[in-house]
């Protein structure tokens, strides 16, 4: 086995890192950011900041217990997919109450980083803004401030040397202050991205039933016209490509004039529907049938000629239409169709099929109606392809 160049190396470090999923690569993502700040303080405290007395040996300890629980706890828990279906699946919160938790306690004990301890828990609120939803925005800078006043308690009740109260009350409610307006942010830029977010699920929605629209009838819900034209195309270039064949049934309902003019228009739409629904259930899924104009409608059936399979999916259809009640009112009425059915001849084009389909159909109304006239092969080679009476 040859060696994996480098960038193979990359992409599989990284897959095995971050996953493949697009979603859950940008949990983890951050996580692993959160990861390096952790692993940077679980080093420099034990090779800095307890040989220099910043610290006691106790408190550093804590410290790095508390980075070492963060480094194998939230990481590995979003890697496994367990939080996927969780409210906050990166575990965002969790992690900034663990973060602000040891911020805290460091602000109490370590007088000189009070002043990093406070600028990194805004810094932590603004990690928060691109995923926290508004509730959760408002709950972690509630508390945030809580934990900062509970110390700030604690520190005056306990009489912490190196705290000032008069000056530390003044910091601590300054930042209280401004940790409360990042919340108020956080929790506005969570309401717009959740309202763009709905706002994009509904365009969506709505490009998609203006696809449906455009590829649907109306009134009956099979595919319309324009859409038909497209497959026939593209299974057209697939029988070309491939050598498979395939044909088409145009098919009219008998007198369907005289079942508007007797009995309405509102009949004539029940007809058509009954009809489509019955079409629907007989034939092959991958058959696809459309309404092409009126009453006529046309069937593309693959990988079909039209002596055996065609002729049975159009019996299967006519021994169902005999059985199927048009109306309430007319119990008795019945409805056929006349059918004419073509295959594709090698380089034929869609509009000289659906002339020869056209062809047979005329000559099954004229032998009696409720019947299937297969179409003759042509005798002469198609013609360049033109835009026929069919195709717009």
């Amino acid at each position: 086995m040859s060696a994996m160049s480098l960038p193979q190396l990359r992409r599989r470090l990284g897959d095995a890192l971050l996953g493949t999923e697009r979603r859950l690569r940008n949990r983890l993502v951050m996580c692993l950011l959160a990861n390096a700040l952790y692993l940077g303080w679980f080093i420099f405290i034990p090779l800095f900041i307890i040989p220099r007395g910043l610290v006691s040996r106790e408190v550093g300890q804590f410290f790095m217990a508390h980075q070492f629980i963060a480094l194998v706890t939230f990481y590995p828990l979003v890697r496994s997919g367990l939080t996927r279906h969780w409210a906050d699946p990166g575990l965002v919160v969790p992690q900034i109450v663990w973060a602000c938790l040891v911020l805290v306690v460091g602000y109490a004990v370590s007088p000189v980083g009070r002043a990093v301890s406070l600028q990194t828990m805004a810094l932590i609120m603004v990690f928060g803004f691109l995923s926290l939803t508004p509730r959760a925005a408002m709950w972690s800078g509630i508390g945030m401030v809580a934990m900062l006043l509970t110390m700030l308690a604690w520190c005056i009740l306990t009489g912490q040397p190196h705290f000032d109260p008069r000056l530390q009350t003044l910091i601590i409610l300054t930042t209280c202050f401004t940790l409360g307006l990042l919340s108020w942010q956080s929790h506005g830029f969570a309401r717009r991205r959740q309202r763009m977010s709905a706002d994009r699920k509904a365009l969506a929605a709505t490009l998609k039933e203006v696809e449906v629209l455009m590829q649907h009838d109306p009134l009956t819900g099979l595919y319309n016209r324009q859409h038909l034209q497209t497959r026939l195309e593209a299974e057209r270039e697939r029988a070309r490509a491939g050598g498979h064949r395939f044909c088409v049934a145009l098919i009219d309902l008998d007198h369907f004039k005289l079942i508007n003019d007797r009995h309405g228009h509102a009949m004539g739409d029940d007809v058509l529907t009954t009809f489509a629904r019955q079409a629907q259930a007989v034939l092959r899924e991958t058959d696809t049938i459309a309404r092409w104009g009126g009453e006529e409608f046309l069937i593309m059936l693959p990988d079909t000629e039209p002596v055996d399979k065609a002729g049975i999916a159009l019996g299967r259809l006519r021994a169902s239409l005999r059985q199927t009640p048009f109306s309430e009112e007319e119990p008795q009425m019945r409805v056929t169709f006349s059918a004419g059915v073509a295959e594709w001849a090698q380089d034929e084009s869609i509009d000289q099929l659906i002339d020869r389909a056209d062809a047979a159909l005329y000559e099954a109304k004229h032998q009696g109606r409720d019947r299937s006239i297969q179409a003759p092969w042509p005798t002469r080679p198609p013609l360049p392809l033109e835009r026929g009476p069919y195709l717009s």
